[in-house]
């Protein structure tokens, strides 16, 4: 509220009372406005979800993330089948999650994200749609058990999506230390069962996620993996460079494992790989 009003001076000063009361009411409308706003629904084909609407910033994030990852969604939708298990590793607020369960309600989806408020909005939203085919796991998925350097936003920041495991080399003014599971030791322990279809979205830190799932991603009963990469072109992002790793030896360990790999769609510095059996 402070920094709200710090603002509103500013603007009265430099800019003058008239837009000075022009920004007010706008504010005052976008409080009432988003206030009354309960919820909002994407749909691919016949496939429909709804979403809560907590804040516009919140909304407007979402839906740009569902139109700049339409394709690859769609692809998964027309892939899972009804009795598959889908881990969606790296969650945020449950866009391929919600998605994926609505469509195949017999599915076995089990999401992954570290993330308190984005954890929190997606329950409210499994909630929303009837959903009792998700189960979440709020620890990220890496090379082992552990508790690890997590970066995340200093202040509450829901629908955030670069939150990552910090490298080494560090360079995030906030991190907050969070569990690490591998995913080979939850499947052996009998927490989860082996995936059928995985997608993998974790802000650089793919690489860790791989190794920790070489078993399972090895195994026949797991035919189809979804994985944005993110590549170092981009200074202020993670990258997988930050774990020794380039796009051509993610594509290899892919192929290691008996999938055929290709690129599906690049945007900017994120190249999001198919890989199949």
């Amino acid at each position: 509220m402070r920094s709200k009003i710090r603002e509103g001076l500013t603007v009265l000063f430099e800019e003058g009372p008239s837009f000075f009361i022009q920004e007010v009411l706008s504010y005052f409308y976008e409080v009432v406005y988003w206030s009354l706003q309960d919820s909002y629904t994407l749909a691919i084909q016949d496939t429909r979800v709804s979403f809560t609407a907590p804040s516009r910033t919140v909304v407007e994030r979402n839906k740009r993330r569902f139109e700049s990852e339409k394709r690859e969604l769609t692809d998964l939708l027309h892939e899972i089948e009804f009795n598959d298990v889908f881990f969606d590793i790296g969650a945020n607020t449950g866009l391929y999650t919600l998605f994926a369960a609505k469509r195949c309600p017999t599915a076995n989806v089990v999401a992954f994200e570290p993330y308190p408020p984005n954890v929190r909005l997606l329950k409210r939203d499994i909630d929303r749609n009837g959903l009792e085919n998700v189960d979440v796991w709020d620890v990220v998925l890496s090379n082992s058990t552990d508790t690890v350097e997590f970066n995340q936003p200093e202040q509450e920041d829901v629908g955030y999506g670069s939150g990552s495991i910090e490298s080494e080399e560090g360079g995030s003014d906030s991190t907050v230390e969070v569990t690490a599971k591998s995913g080979d030791e939850l499947i052996s322990d009998g927490e989860i069962p082996i995936p059928n279809v995985v997608k993998i979205d974790v802000e650089g830190a793919e690489p860790l996620v791989v190794e920790g799932m070489e078993n399972a991603l090895s195994a026949p009963e797991c035919r189809l993996v979804y994985c944005e990469i993110h590549r170092s072109d981009v200074e202020y992002r993670p990258s997988i460079s930050d774990f020794g790793m380039a796009l051509s030896d993610m594509k290899t360990q892919f192929e290691e494992f008996g999938f055929e790999v290709e690129e599906l769609q690049t945007r900017g510095s994120e190249v999001f790989l198919k890989a199949h059996k």
